[in-house]
């Protein structure tokens, strides 16, 4: 990548967004790309960890890779493209009968028909957070954990030069699949939208309850950083909210 762009969002996110940590950039790749590759997490009781929990090391600036031998829940190695994932019969029982997010094996099946999962098509799915990215890094997507205020900052400036109302999807699926897959399928639109996550009440427990997530495919994620200083963030408007954004004035 072009570490122009890395300096300049650097500055901007300072100017606009006082204080909130940066985002995490996320891509796939056939090297590690100086990424650690850490060793499968123990099974807890419920025999899962959450990528949300796998990814606390990375808020921390500490670069990961994953794929199905290091990933903590079945279902992210599978909707995050590194297994073969669909409506089989433990999908559909765990969705129906145990976390009782579907109605019926019918709205299971027809979920996966709509929406088909991710497939991975490199070795590794890459983590870092925006401060370490390097010129031979390729940003797919870029997401953010974000409290409501940083929320409709973001989502103001993602529909700032959208001709319709939609430049942000929230669509429902597991917290793994908003935050990485919908914005990586979004990269192959004319015009890919800013995914709004962590709405899944599984994925939810791994996080601060104040915090949502905001990806963005990379073709988005330019034009947002291009419009900052020409939309509403530059008014006063966005002042009022600014002055309380710094985590330090909330303490």
């Amino acid at each position: 990548m072009d570490l122009k762009i890395k300096t300049r969002f650097i500055e901007q996110w300072e100017k606009y967004f006082t204080g909130n940590e940066l985002p995490i950039a996320c891509f796939y790749s056939d090297d590690l790309m100086d990424a650690e590759f850490p060793k499968a997490p123990k099974p807890n009781k419920h025999g899962i960890t959450c990528i949300f929990g796998q990814l606390a090391p990375v808020r921390k600036g500490k670069a990961r890779a994953f794929n199905q031998e290091n990933l903590g829940c079945w279902g992210s190695k599978g909707l995050l493209g590194f297994m073969p994932a669909g409506a089989d019969e433990q999908t559909v029982d765990f969705m129906v009968n145990v976390e009782k997010y579907k109605k019926s094996p019918a709205h299971v099946k027809a979920m996966f028909q709509n929406s088909p999962p991710l497939k991975a098509l490199k070795k590794y799915l890459i983590f870092k957070r925006w401060d370490l990215l390097t010129e031979n890094d390729d940003p797919q997507v870029v997401f953010f954990f974000c409290t409501p205020d940083v929320l409709a900052g973001l989502h103001g400036l993602a529909n700032f030069d959208t001709m319709t109302p939609h430049g942000a999807i929230t669509p429902f699926c597991s917290g793994c699949e908003m935050l990485v897959a919908f914005p990586m399928k979004e990269l192959e639109s004319d015009h890919p939208k800013a995914v709004i996550g962590l709405l899944d009440p599984s994925a939810r427990r791994w996080v601060r309850p104040d915090l949502l997530s905001f990806s963005i495919p990379w073709p988005k994620f330019l034009s947002m950083l291009k419009n900052m200083d020409d939309c509403f963030l530059n008014t006063s408007i966005w002042e009022n909210i600014r002055k309380r954004l710094n985590p330090k004035d909330r303490e």
